[in-house]
């Protein structure tokens, strides 16, 4: 049985051995927490590292980001605009800012809001990094990468097919953290062979309605799951606090929702937080055991 590891958005700073190492040292924790230890070698853990690959296809990424959030909205693509709006707007919501929050600390007044209009996004984006524990910067790295994977068809096929090149012959289980979930469910949707013997996501985004428009409908489960789908998230995990059922994320035959994950990581979402909790260890140690 081997183990396939996709790892989220924003990693291009990290060398892929260390991420690697830092995800099975935060599996283990979680395991030990069960009185077991990881029943595969560390040769059978597949870890497709995609990091610097996506940061090299969106282009100028860092100078844009330092444009539109000194220079103002002058350029900026409405079709971005209104997916920064929608996106970090749930944020906020799922974070319980209200409008009237966002205006005071953007300056503006509440009849300016609109997804068109630059000023309350930045507003947005300023709320959500002052009244919670996402930073700014971490902020735009999601927003940014999860734009450009789902709105670009050359990012998202080239990324689509250096993941699935990662695809073993024989058996695996599939686990997946935030853009990550984005892109497995992506390419496992559309992968007909059943040699998956489990789907496991943590930290995804995937119930947020800005998500689910782009992705191809209706929604489905993966038909390449053996043994269906296990989704796991911390409810103070702004970014994937809906869980994968209805009325947000709808499959037949439905899938494993656990909302009882207590991430240690600051901002609740970071994937160290969710492999050391015992129960999702416990489901993955589960899932290898599962022949």
């Amino acid at each position: 049985m081997k183990l396939v590891l996709i790892h989220g958005r924003s990693q291009q700073k990290f060398d892929e051995k260390t991420l690697k190492e830092e995800w099975i040292a935060a599996l283990n924790e979680g395991l030990q927490k069960n009185e077991l230890s990881l029943n595969i070698s560390e040769e059978d853990i597949i870890f497709p590292y995609y990091g610097k690959m996506l940061m090299k296809l969106i282009d100028d990424r860092n100078s844009y980001q330092k444009d539109v959030i000194e220079k103002g909205s002058n350029g900026v693509d409405p079709e971005f605009a209104l997916f920064c709006s929608e996106f970090l707007g749930q944020i906020a919501v799922n974070a319980n800012i209200s409008d009237d929050k966002i205006a005071a600390i953007g300056d503006i007044a509440v009849t300016e809001k609109g997804p068109l209009n630059w000023p309350w996004v930045l507003a947005i984006l300023r709320a959500i990094d002052s009244e919670s524990d996402f930073g700014q910067d971490t902020l735009w790295a999601i927003t940014n990468d999860v734009y450009h994977y789902l709105r670009n068809p050359f990012i998202r096929k080239t990324i689509n097919e250096f993941v699935t090149s990662f695809i073993p012959d024989e058996k695996c289980v599939w686990v997946g953290h935030s853009l990550g979930t984005v892109i497995s469910y992506d390419i496992l949707s559309k992968y007909n062979i059943p040699n998956i013997n489990e789907i496991i996501s943590v930290g995804s985004p995937l119930g947020m309605n800005v998500i689910k428009r782009n992705m191809e409908s209706p929604l489905l489960m993966p038909p390449c799951s053996i043994n269906g789908w296990y989704n796991a998230f911390d409810k103070n995990d702004t970014v994937s606090l809906f869980p994968l059922s209805k009325p947000h994320f709808t499959t037949d035959p439905i899938i494993t929702n656990f909302d009882g994950v207590k991430n240690d990581t600051k901002n609740k979402h970071g994937i160290t937080g969710y492999l050391k909790d015992k129960e999702v260890a416990l489901r993955i140690y589960n899932a290898l055991a599962n022949k």
